[in-house]
């Protein structure tokens, strides 16, 4: 497991309701460093490290998934921007993994694949997320942040929408991102969709997103990226995420 985190980290996402770690989100951090401005740039734009970012992510989610108990979730970034229409990814990945298929049954809905809206443009990439979300769960990330048609996410099997940091940050005093957020949970809600407000750092923050019923949070106020073994002890059961993660920090 270490082998498989060494450039990885998981974010925890609590229940707001519960005040539980339900899940997380796996990180690239390479060499266990926080991303640089020069990092971002290169995933985005040179293919082959974005692809085997992605690999290596999908991997370790494999590997930490059989690890930890089975009401937890994790996620994993896949960028549609190189991956066309994933049978040469899938491919590369099932290379690395024994029963590659037998593993994702089991996993089932507890692997959550994250796609960028700015990403989703065209059939092929639906096409290969429809697949995906036939055994996975499917999160619609950073949403609020791109410009993608609508058209193309309603032409996706997906159960999941993620808010950009930027919708919260400072959504205690803004009302239009209030209005926006309203809306979004509310529409979410009618199709069965949950929503995770990312980039919470106050509780103030937290407090407005009560209001309007998201259902998952994640960000600075609860934790920031960890080891997988830091992980692994919030997600007890026992515990609820305010206990757990303040005896981390601690």
């Amino acid at each position: 497991m270490e082998e498989l985190f060494k450039d990885f980290k998981i974010q925890p996402v609590v229940d707001v309701i519960s005040n539980r770690v339900c899940g997380g989100e796996i990180l690239w951090r390479p060499g266990g460093k926080s991303l640089t401005n020069d990092n971002l740039e290169e995933l985005d734009e040179n293919p082959s490290l974005n692809l085997q970012v992605a690999k290596d992510s999908f991997l370790a989610a494999l590997g930490a998934l059989s690890k930890l108990r089975n009401e937890i979730w994790l996620s994993i970034n896949i960028s549609t921007k190189f991956i066309g229409n994933g049978k040469s990814f899938m491919k590369s990945v099932g290379k690395e993994t024994n029963d590659f298929d037998t593993i994702r049954r089991i996993l089932g809905k507890r692997l959550v694949i994250e796609v960028t809206e700015r990403y989703i443009s065209n059939d092929t990439e639906i096409k290969f997320i429809n697949q995906l979300s036939e055994l996975h769960s499917i999160a619609i990330d950073d949403f609020g942040s791109g410009c993608a048609p609508l058209e193309n996410m309603l032409n996706m099997n997906f159960d999941k929408v993620k808010v950009d940091k930027a919708i919260s940050t400072g959504i205690d005093f803004n009302l239009t991102h209030q209005r926006f957020i309203k809306w979004l949970i509310a529409g979410c809600h009618a199709i069965d969709v949950q929503v995770c407000a990312e980039g919470i750092e106050t509780e103030s923050e937290l407090m407005v997103y009560k209001r309007y019923q998201v259902d998952y949070g994640q960000g600075y106020l609860w934790s920031p990226a960890i080891d997988f073994n830091d992980f692994e002890k919030l997600a007890n059961p026992m515990s609820t995420a305010e206990f757990s993660l303040g005896q981390l920090i601690k």
